[in-house]
Formats: structure tokens, sequence, C-alpha cells
């Protein structure tokens, strides 16, 4: 059994992927991988084209967040895949940006993963009254089973 794991650094998602750890030690899943996707196209859409004249200054400031955003992914999944050591089990980490549920959703129907584990709330600053907005999207677009971890 293949199980993809997605990570935003949350308390949810660190909910989730204590579940999966768990599934791990009583199943016989044998293959990992931990997904954290970043969603660029609200931030500077236009920068990621290269396409807007950044001062130096500003250049520097991306620069500086870019390798922020990149040590704190490093750090999701150093947390998450420690999770998974006790039992042996080798984990692939992905990193993907685009729109969160539709790249979950794509890399777990082109990978073949019989389960997507995800936390029922992320990162986001919207809080939904049952489901988060990413983890509902998922469980709708997603053509393999999806457990929402609480």
């Amino acid at each position: 059994m293949k199980i993809l794991v997605c990570t935003d650094g949350s308390e949810n998602s660190e909910k989730a992927i204590e579940a999966a750890s768990e599934m791990v030690g009583d199943c016989s899943i044998n293959e990992v991988a931990i997904i954290h996707v970043h969603e660029s196209a609200p931030f500077f859409p236009d920068y990621w084209q290269g396409q807007y004249p950044f001062s130096p200054e500003e250049k520097a400031q991306l620069k500086d967040l870019d390798s922020r955003l990149f040590e704190e992914r490093k750090q999701y999944f150093a947390k998450a895949v420690k999770a998974f050591e006790k039992h042996n089990i080798p984990v692939q980490t992905i990193f993907k940006m685009g729109h969160p549920p539709e790249v979950i959703s794509q890399v777990a129907a082109d990978n073949n993963y019989n389960l997507i584990v995800i936390g029922r709330r992320g990162n986001s600053g919207i809080k939904k009254l049952f489901l988060g907005s990413v983890s509902n999207a998922v469980l709708q677009a997603a053509k393999t089973n999806v457990l929402i971890v609480k």
C-alpha cells in the first residue's frame, strides 16, 4: 500500500503525520511520500515569471523571503520524516508549487497512491466550520481514498 501524506507545518498536518505514522506500524504500508505544495499564484505572480521590474532592494527582500520559505519547508519535511523512522520505511519528500488541491490530487493519481492523508485544517487564515478549504478540495478532487485527520 502506498500513502501520500500532506503537510503545511500546521498543528493539524502534524496530527495527520502522526496518524499516518501509526498506520504504517500497524498495516502493510510499504511506501510513504510526504508532500508540501506552496501556492505561489497569489504571491507576486509576475515576479515568478520574471516580468515585474523590481528594484535591487526588492529583489534582495524577495530572495531573502525565498530562502526563509525554503528553510521552513526543510523543517516541515525533517519533522515529518522523523515520525516514520521508527518503522524503517523509506520516505520520499515531494515539494511542488501550484494550487495545493490540484497538485496533491494529480500527484496521487500519477503515482498510484492508495491513500491521501491530510489534516482537517492547515495554515490558512480563513477558518471553515467543518473542513479547511484545501482538505475539502482534495476530498472532492482526488480519485483515491482520502483520510482527513482531526
